[in-house]
């Protein structure tokens, strides 16, 4: 991981701010980034001119997800919290969010993606939260997941589209592939950068409303799971060892 994992960039008008990931070439989201991104979203959410916070991945690809080296049994509890302490300053955030996903978002990219207020996609972009396929769970993605789809999807690990996500009302707009940094661009400029900062926090906190705390109360339950259940198990172990030693798991609770 490089000192620059993380670009922080603010518009001339201080009106639109942008995280970006750049991590080649994955945009692989470990507990160094986490220590990189929330700082920079601490600098967002205190500027009394923000009206806008984009998260964006550099390159071809969103994110790969959470490294999966630090979800080993001596750095999980700290992947956890890291990667968690970054989900809830997402969802406190004190005015819009923004996401703009291409390519791959899968895991912890979409956790993080699934936290901002409003995603926009690449129409060939592809999402996935596989941790059951490793024998764990994600956290974020299960306590910001609701209904049907987070059965669906959660239980299953199975890669969805773009267009299959904006049906279940994951994505909000899906544009065409290569014209994201455009789409996002005009969509924030539109909506957001002529409104008035102290309206966007107000109507921002009106909206999200107790979603805020019930999200947080279901994240900390989930993070409690995968300490308490699964981590001190062999089945929630060697999914993780096994990709890593690119071998087949080999279940014991099968």
């Amino acid at each position: 991981m490089n000192d620059k994992s993380v670009l922080y960039q603010v518009a001339a008008d201080r009106s639109i701010h942008t995280i970006t990931l750049d991590s080649a070439p994955g945009n692989v989201i470990d507990i160094a980034m986490c220590e990189q991104l929330r700082p920079a979203i601490a600098a967002a959410a205190e500027s009394v001119d923000g009206k806008v916070l984009v998260v964006r991945g550099a390159g071809n690809n969103f994110s790969f997800g959470a490294s999966v080296e630090e979800h080993l049994p001596d750095m999980a509890p700290h992947m956890l919290k890291a990667l968690g302490a970054v989900i809830r300053d997402l969802i406190r955030f004190p005015y819009p969010t923004v996401a703009g996903v291409q390519g791959s978002c899968l895991g912890g990219g979409l956790e993080l993606a699934l936290a901002c207020g409003i995603v926009i996609a690449e129409d060939g972009a592809t999402l996935a939260n596989p941790e059951i396929q490793l024998g764990v769970i994600a956290p974020a993605a299960t306590a910001l997941f609701t209904g049907r789809a987070a059965e669906d999807l959660l239980l299953t690990g199975r890669s969805f589209t773009a267009q299959e996500a904006r049906s279940m009302g994951i994505v909000n707009k899906i544009t065409a592939n290569g014209t994201l940094d455009e789409a996002v661009d005009a969509f924030v400029r539109q909506h957001f950068a002529p409104r008035s900062a102290l309206s966007l926090r107000v109507a921002t906190r009106a909206v999200r409303g107790r979603r805020v705390a019930d999200v947080e109360q279901r994240l900390t339950e989930a993070e409690d799971l995968y300490l308490e259940q699964l981590l001190a198990t062999h089945d929630g172990v060697e999914g993780i060892k096994a990709f890593i030693e690119k071998r087949r798991p080999v279940w014991k609770n099968a």
